[in-house]
């Protein structure tokens, strides 16, 4: 939080000018029916009225959200957002109260709870708000019998809610009874917010969402975006991207109740951005920091049907094309009921499918506020669970759990159920993709999940990253590797082994090249496999073609060393030493990848130590012959017919041993 000195207008909290405010990262929304006098009771706290447009002064209603800067008796500073009460404009206030940690409830004491008293208090408590103050206004216009019933009207309706125990405030803006009260209260609730907020767990290495509000342009600055800042902080010159749209911007100014380097989650902040099409960005898109960004076309969410206020509910049937918004952004979509159940009945939640026809930028975690599509109410809403899944409304029992987990907000135990729907190994960045978590915290929770037993961590063989799996998923792909091999070494029996691109391919087309990597080292560690040179082989299945090959090619070496420099050719070799042509090629084939034998012609080859000795006897010759030597003395040197000398010759020339001078007369130097 950022210390500033007091800058109230006249009218604000006037105790407190000359004295010190501290920004506090929460917003305070207004929410109630039409004319219960929202707009002039937050005058009457702040000194500003937030209606800023001149048709809504004219005509006394607020049809568009007003923001502003509260001063509380402790010192807070807050920001405020105040929202319209016709029902016409639900859209503006349900885009209103996105980010909203407190919320101000007015009720007129004239009048009690009407249509958009209750509309709001369900859209507050569907985004998750737990923290309200009711202002029962109008207390001058009520006498005291009237009063009394508007407030246990109140608090009769509340009682069904999560704001049962929200205190109730007399108050008058008119006459100015009541408003230090209210103030007190809105103190009280944000300390309560605060500390609620302190006890949840940290969540590392999240990337700042801004859902915008508004987008406009001042004369010599350029684009400013405003809205409620939500995750982590935001800082100038940081580098932003808007979703769905894409578009990149930096950000070089921000505003929170002022001129600030940064702000922090859960504070209304106007940032001044620059980039191309930064000026374009429309109510409904999302700033993100790297590792944000996303939006979807498909989720699945916790959904609670409510029924229309003031009409025989009816149920709610799968399909039924809606109004979804998320944050300040609204799009079309249709609401899926899982195959099997029913329609659900009003009071009743479900776990759904939304599938929407414009991408929508939204999160797990999220809050989504849901209207009929015509008319335009309140039906329900609830919270994102997954942002990207499948089209099958079927879910497994894997998927019922991970569901589950997701709802209570145990991520812990949602990563283990989301390992337990792969196929193969993951690594961390695809766990915080699928559930969107953080790189860090992602990693956190697979660390952990390893910890208790739940994962087991992989790495392939040429990686740094680790990769990761469900005990039962690893042993499901490694049992499929045995399968595998097996299978390939029945249709190939002689063949010793098999490239590990040729055993992921058969065993795991989807793998990549890590991920089979991965499970080919611990097939190797369980026994499944064993990896010698270039080729994977199942130690039981190909065991006798693997010492067939290896005695063979231990009788070849064997045979060319004894023949020296004057091998016979293999041909000869395989024939003489009685090896099939199979037999004789994987031995061959064995050998040259060992370096145990050198082939000097096509057919022609010497072994490791014959090759030694050839190098040793012309570099003998030469240096014999004062540097350079020719053919025939080299021949000679090497004791072989002419036609294998200029073949070994020709070789060392190659492996650049030697140097041949055609115009010095056929001579050999060494390089």
């Amino acid at each position: 939080m950022r210390v500033r000195v007091d800058r109230c207008r006249a009218g604000g909290f006037a105790s407190m000018s000359a004295r010190e405010l501290v920004e506090c990262p929460v917003v305070v929304g207004t929410a109630g029916h039409v004319d219960h006098g929202k707009s002039v009771l937050i005058e009457a706290l702040t000194g500003k009225n937030p209606d800023r447009l001149e048709v809504e002064r004219r005509r006394g209603m607020t049809t568009e959200l007003g923001f502003g800067e509260l001063a509380l008796p402790s010192g807070k500073l807050v920001g405020l957002v105040d929202v319209p009460g016709h029902a016409h404009y639900l859209r503006a206030m349900v885009q209103g109260a996105t980010g909203v940690g407190v919320a101000l409830l007015v009720v007129s004491a004239v009048e009690g709870v009407m249509p958009q008293t209750r509309e709001h208090v369900y859209v507050l408590e569907l985004l998750g708000v737990r923290h309200l103050v009711v202002a029962l206004t109008m207390r001058d216009l009520a006498d005291d019998e009237t009063a009394e019933l508007a407030e246990l009207d109140v608090m009769d309706f509340l009682s069904d809610t999560v704001f049962a125990d929200a205190p109730v405030v007399p108050v008058s803006s008119r006459t100015g009874v009541g408003i230090e009260d209210v103030r007190l209260a809105l103190d009280a609730a944000i300390d309560s917010f605060l500390a609620d907020a302190a006890s949840r767990p940290v969540r590392p290495g999240l990337a700042p969402r801004l859902p915008i509000d508004r987008c406009f342009t001042i004369k010599g600055s350029g684009t400013v975006v405003t809205g409620t800042l939500h995750d982590a902080p935001v800082a100038v010159g940081d580098e932003l991207v808007s979703c769905p749209a894409d578009v990149r911007c930096r950000v070089r100014a921000i505003q929170v109740h002022g001129d600030t380097p940064r702000a922090l989650p859960g504070q209304r902040a106007a940032l001044n951005i620059v980039g191309d099409g930064a000026g374009d960005l429309p109510r409904g898109e999302v700033l993100c920091g790297s590792g944000a960004e996303g939006s979807t076309l498909r989720l699945i969410a916790r959904f609670t049907y409510l029924g229309r206020e003031g009409t025989k509910p009816a149920p709610f049937e799968s399909g039924t094309r809606v109004h979804v918004m998320a944050g300040t952004a609204e799009v079309l979509g249709r609401i899926m009921l899982m195959e099997g159940e029913g329609p659900i009945e009003a009071g009743e939640t479900r776990i759904v499918q939304v599938r929407l026809e414009e991408r929508l930028p939204v999160r797990s975690g999220d809050g989504l506020i849901v209207l009929a599509f015509s008319p335009v109410v309140l039906i329900g809403g609830g919270r994102v669970l997954l942002s990207r899944c499948r089209r099958s409304r079927v879910l497994s029992a894997g998927e019922c759990a991970l569901l589950g987990a997701l709802d209570a907000d145990d991520r812990a135990a949602a990563v283990a159920a989301w390992l337990g729907l792969q196929r193969l190994p993951v690594s961390a960045a695809a766990a915080a993709r699928a559930l969107d978590l953080s790189g860090a915290e992602a990693a956190a929770l697979l660390h952990g999940a390893v910890s208790s037993g739940d994962a087991v961590a992989l790495r392939a063989e040429r990686s740094t990253e680790e990769l990761y799996a469900a005990p039962a998923v690893l042993d499901a792909a490694l049992a499929t590797l045995s399968v595998t091999l097996a299978a390939m070494h029945g249709a190939a029996p002689k063949q010793t082994g098999f490239t590990p691109g040729e055993v992921a391919h058969a065993a795991w087309p989807t793998a990549g090249e890590d991920v089979a990597s991965a499970l080919v080292l611990e097939g190797c560690a369980r026994g499944v496999c064993t990896v010698d040179g270039a080729e994977v082989f199942d130690p039981h299945s190909a065991a006798a073609a693997i010492r067939v090959v290896r005695e063979a090619s231990q009788r070849i070496v064997a045979a060319l060393d004894e023949a020296g420099l004057g091998a016979a050719t293999l041909p000869e070799v395989g024939e003489r030493l009685q090896l099939d042509r199979d037999t004789m090629t994987r031995a061959l084939r064995e050998l040259s990848l060992n370096r145990a034998i050198v082939k000097i012609e096509r057919d022609v080859a010497l072994s490791a130590a014959a090759d030694a000795h050839a190098h040793e006897l012309v570099a003998a010759a030469i240096e014999a012959a004062g540097g350079a030597a020719t053919t025939s003395v080299l021949r000679e040197a090497l004791g072989v017919s002419r036609k294998r000398a200029i073949s070994i010759l020709e070789h060392l020339d190659a492996v650049r041993f030697t140097v041949l001078d055609k115009e010095a007369g056929g001579l050999r130097s060494l390089r």
